[in-house]
């Protein structure tokens, strides 16, 4: 099927979750409209846990008690007599942590995912209650009205039970390459991967980075593999829906064995970060890149202890460029990727919850412009600067005011995705100068140029199907325990044993879970055609 007909598909995948009856069970708690009349100070106090990311950044104050969290609780919970509870949820084991809280029926009175089928897998499991459209409008205007272009994504079983944030484009995650160190090289930007791994080895043949010289920063990966320099192009439709989820690693399917491939050829060959098998949060990679090690690196422009302005510091010569997208891709290929769905953070609301309607004023309260302003950007004056009616982060502020990573994103994530100014042209405009340091406002406009000129036409959605896939939520933790070990293995393995290990893997990894996987996705998806 060509790229439209996929995304169609993909989409009414979505839509047909709202008509398929077996997906979940009604569930017992339900709001109680006639007792819900609007949002007021509530006479005895009451608690909300709202769970927030924790990415373990060096030298970022705890998720759970900052001064952001304190605003909150003060603005917010004050107000409506709201004990605010925010619970720690790590990043990368995001799915297994609310495993445990539900295991436990310990969840917080949210729970969320940038997962679609992560979120449908908990419905199905009665993790949700329904929510009402009325009292959704009552307590919740402004989110509501903000959000309903993405009424299909809310619905499941007929009834809404989702609350989706809404995803304007956002250019900060990027990979870097040191010009410098190009230009030293005498090398041109990579136009394809045969090409990169050309520039990897010179530049550490060169040793531009010093003895240690590591050419491209690597980390664990969790679950989630990217392979889409070896997925053909237009990628069939059954593939899509066999082995692109994000919820565990696609081992056995061939465009993940020529990645894995590729990466033992880097590690062999010294090109990538020689420990990065203990690498899990990525801080061993940052601390490399700032200290001028390394040669390329992928990370959020956007992201606090700041980068840039560490290796600036470290190495005041340094030079940046984005890199050109079709270094991923081999020769002759297109640059496919990832493509972003509409929504950004999808949550629903504990069907243990107490207080339902709670959780709609706090959403309420976030997407109100002028909380929301000031939660994506401080204190002016002291976080940030105005220039052409454009709030500008102030980088080096270090006070307890300062935003927690990525200007509070993990806080406000719950309501949108990005920072949004009203048109692209004003956000292109806003995400550099609050994005970027100051002089490195270049990087979001090659971001943006990349994308538009080289990526968009090629990249396709996540298969989604109308059915949650159970034996994801039972297989998946055991998957992913697999998953880490069998990379390590498959990664650092001489090339001469890599054909072994890889069948002896794929052995093992299907006798886990994974062929159950495959054959509950096999019969969903025909039950869809």
């Amino acid at each position: 099927m060509n790229l439209k007909k996929i995304i169609c598909a993909a989409l009414c995948g979505v839509m047909a979750v709202s008509m398929v009856s077996s997906c979940g069970s009604k569930k017992e708690n339900r709001m109680d409209k006639d007792k819900l009349t609007g949002p007021k100070a509530y006479e005895e106090q009451i608690e909300l846990k709202i769970p927030v990311y924790d990415r373990g950044m060096q030298g970022q104050a705890d998720v759970d008690n900052n001064y952001w969290t304190q605003y909150v609780q003060k603005n917010f919970g004050d107000k409506y007599n709201i004990k605010m509870t925010f619970v720690p949820i790590t990043r990368k084991e995001d799915v297994s942590v609310f495993e445990q809280l539900l295991a436990a029926g310990e969840q917080p009175d949210i729970l969320f995912s940038y997962d679609y089928p992560t979120i449908v897998s908990y419905y199905s499991r009665g993790a949700f209650m329904p929510i009402d459209e009325d009292v959704l409008k009552l307590y919740a205007p402004t989110f509501y009205e903000k959000s309903k272009s993405l009424d299909q994504y809310a619905m499941a079983d007929g009834e809404r039970y989702f609350l989706p944030a809404t995803r304007p484009k956002d250019y900060s995650w990027m990979t870097v390459v040191r010009q410098d160190w190009l230009d030293k090289a005498g090398l041109p930007m990579p136009q394809s991967r045969e090409e990169f791994i050309e520039m990897l080895r010179k530049f550490k043949e060169m040793k531009l980075g010093g003895e240690n010289t590591i050419p491209y920063a690597k980390d664990l990966f969790n679950a989630y593999f990217p392979n889409y320099a070896n997925r053909e192009y237009p990628l069939p439709e059954e593939d899509n829906a066999m082995y692109s989820d994000i919820t565990v690693a696609s081992l056995t399917w061939d465009a993940t064995k020529k990645e894995l491939q590729y990466w033992n050829q880097l590690y062999n060959e010294g090109l990538i970060s020689p420990e990065w098998m203990l690498d899990k949060d990525a801080s061993k990679m940052r601390s490399d890149f700032v200290s001028g090690k390394v040669g390329v690196y992928g990370f959020y422009l956007s992201q606090n202890p700041p980068v840039i302005q560490s290796l600036m510091e470290n190495v005041p010569g340094a030079k940046l460029s984005v890199i050109d997208p079709k270094w991923i891709t081999y020769e002759g290929n297109k640059t496919t990727g990832r493509a972003e769905w509409p929504f950004g953070m999808v949550s629903g609301i504990s069907a243990q919850c107490e207080h339902p309607e709670a959780v709609l004023m706090y959403f309420e309260w976030l997407s109100q412009e002028e909380n929301l302003f000031v939660m994506q950007n401080g204190i002016e004056g002291v976080t940030y600067k105005m220039e052409d009616d454009i709030p500008v982060i102030i980088d080096n502020y270090t006070g307890v005011e300062r935003l927690n990573y990525n200007s509070n994103k993990d806080m406000w994530c719950l309501v949108t995705e990005s920072k949004d100014y009203g048109s692209q042209e004003k956000n292109l405009a806003a995400q550099k100068v609050t994005y970027a340091p100051s002089g490195f406002e270049y990087l979001i406009q090659e971001n943006y140029d990349y994308y538009q000129n080289v990526t968009k036409q090629y990249e396709y959605t996540d298969f989604l199907f109308n059915t949650s896939i159970k034996s994801l939520s039972q297989y998946g933790e055991t998957l992913k325990s697999k998953w880490e070990v069998i990379q390590v293995d498959l990664i650092t393995c001489k090339p001469e044993e890599f054909e072994a290990k890889y069948d002896a893997a794929c052995k093992d990894y299907l006798a886990a879970g994974y062929q159950t996987v495959l054959d509950e996705k096999k019969e969903a998806y025909s039950k869809m055609k």
